[in-house]
C-alpha cells in the first residue's frame, strides 16, 4: 500500500509542477493563447485525475483513495473557474464507469462533479489564490469523506479508510502547496531581478540596455520609426541650486510626462543616462516625429514642476530626431545623428526640437 501511496503522490506532484511553470508563464514558456488556458488546464487536470484513479489505493471493494481532489482544487488556482468545472466533470464521468456502472460509482462520480462545479462557481465570485485554495480543498475533503462514509455504511473499516484518506490528502496537498508557494516566491524574485536589469532605478523607465534591445527589434522589422533624444535644459543649475534630491524629483516627473504624452503614439521611453532621455516612435515618419516631439516638449514646458520645497520650477527640454531607414540603418548611427540634432537644438537657443535630416526646428 505504501508504494501505491508514493506512486499516487508522484503523479500528483508531477502534474502540479508541469502545469504551474508553463501556464503561469513563470519562465516565459510559450503558450498559444491565454484564453485557452482554462480549457487546456481543465483537460489536463481531468486526465491527471483519471490517471490517479487508475493508480488509486483500494481501501475496500467500493472505496478507492487518490489525489483527485487536490488536482481539482489546484486547477482552479492555475486556470480559473472553468478549469475545476471541466476537470470535475471528466474525473466524475470516468469514476462512474471505471469499475462498471453501479450505485456507488454513480454517487462517487456525482460527488466529484459537484465538487468541481462548486469550486468553479465559488471561484467565479472570489478568485482562487494560494491564500484561499486550502479552504476550497478543505471543502472537497469534507464532502468526499461524507460520501465515503455513506458508501461504507459508516463501518469501522470505513472510518479507518476515511482517516487514511484525510491524512493522505492533507499531507500530499500540503507538500505540493508549500512547494508551489516557494516556486512562486522564487519566480517573483527572478522577475524582479529581470525588471531591475532593464529599468532605470530612479524613473522606472527602460535603461540604455533595454533601449538598445528595442531599437534592434525595430530595425529587424525593417519598418520606419523615429528616434527622439531629449535633454533637460540647464539641469546642472537645478542640481547646484536645489540639490540632487530635488533634481531627482524633476527627473521622475519628467519621465511621467514623457510616458503619458508619447503613449498614444506607441512611444518607448528610456533614460539613457543623467538628464538624457530617448523616445522610440514606431511607424513614425520624420514630420510626424516632429509633431509628437513638440507635444512632449510642450507637456514639459507648459506646466511648472512642483518640488518638495514648495517652489515651482520652469523646466524646458531640447530634442533631436533621426529616422530609420532614411537617415541611418544602425542603432549607433541613428543615435549619433539624433545626438547631433540635439546639439543643434541646444546651440540654436534650446527649448526646441530639430530633425537631423531636414534641419527643421520646432
Amino acid at each position: 500500500m505504501l508504494i501505491d501511496f508514493i506512486i499516487n503522490f508522484c503523479i500528483l506532484f508531477t502534474f502540479a509542477i508541469l502545469t504551474y511553470i508553463p501556464f503561469q508563464n513563470k519562465l516565459n514558456v510559450y503558450i498559444p493563447s491565454s484564453k485557452y488556458t482554462p480549457f487546456i488546464l481543465g483537460l489536463l487536470s481531468g486526465l491527471t485525475g483519471c490517471l490517479l484513479m487508475l493508480t488509486a489505493i483500494n481501501i475496500t471493494d467500493i472505496v478507492i483513495m487518490d489525489g483527485r481532489m487536490a488536482v481539482i482544487a489546484l486547477s482552479g488556482v492555475l486556470g480559473g473557474p472553468f478549469a475545476p468545472i471541466i476537470s470535475g466533470i471528466i474525473i466524475g464521468v470516468f469514476r462512474l464507469f471505471m469499475y462498471g456502472y453501479s450505485t456507488s460509482a454513480l454517487i462517487a462520480g456525482s460527488s466529484t462533479i459537484i465538487v468541481g462545479l462548486v469550486i468553479g462557481v465559488c471561484s467565479w465570485k472570489k478568485t482562487m489564490t494560494f491564500q484561499n485554495v486550502p479552504y476550497f480543498f478543505g471543502y472537497s475533503i469534507i464532502q468526499t469523506s461524507i460520501v465515503l462514509g455513506f458508501l461504507g455504511s459508516w463501518k469501522f473499516e470505513t472510518s479507518l479508510a476515511i482517516i487514511s484518506f484525510i491524512i493522505f490528502s492533507i499531507v500530499s496537498f500540503s507538500i505540493i502547496f508549500i512547494t508551489l508557494k516557494q516556486l512562486s516566491s522564487l519566480f517573483e524574485k527572478i522577475k524582479h531581478i529581470e525588471e531591475i536589469s532593464v529599468t532605470d532605478y530612479l524613473t522606472g523607465l527602460y535603461n540604455n540596455r533595454k533601449f538598445q534591445e528595442h531599437t534592434q527589434n525595430l530595425i529587424a522589422k525593417n519598418e520606419i520609426f523615429s528616434l527622439l533624444l531629449l535633454d533637460i535644459d540647464y539641469f546642472k543649475k537645478v542640481n547646484d541650486t536645489y540639490g540632487h534630491p530635488v533634481g531627482d524629483e524633476v527627473l521622475k516627473e519628467l519621465a511621467l510626462r514623457m510616458k503619458d504624452t508619447s503613449k498614444p503614439f506607441g512611444g518607448i521611453v528610456s533614460r539613457n543616462g543623467g538628464e538624457e532621455f530617448s523616445i522610440l516612435l514606431p511607424n513614425t515618419t520624420d514630420e510626424k516625429a516632429l509633431e509628437v516631439a513638440d507635444l512632449v516638449r510642450q507637456s514639459i514646458e507648459k506646466k511648472l514642476f512642483q518640488i518638495s520645497t514648495g517652489e515651482k520650477l520652469d523646466i524646458t527640454t531640447s530634442g533631436g530626431i533621426s529616422t530609420f531607414p532614411q537617415d541611418a540603418v544602425t542603432t549607433h548611427e541613428l543615435y549619433k545623428l539624433a545626438d547631433e540634432a540635439l546639439y543643434l537644438a541646444k546651440t540654436s537657443g534650446r527649448n526646441k526640437v530639430v530633425h537631423i535630416n531636414q534641419n527643421i526646428l520646432v
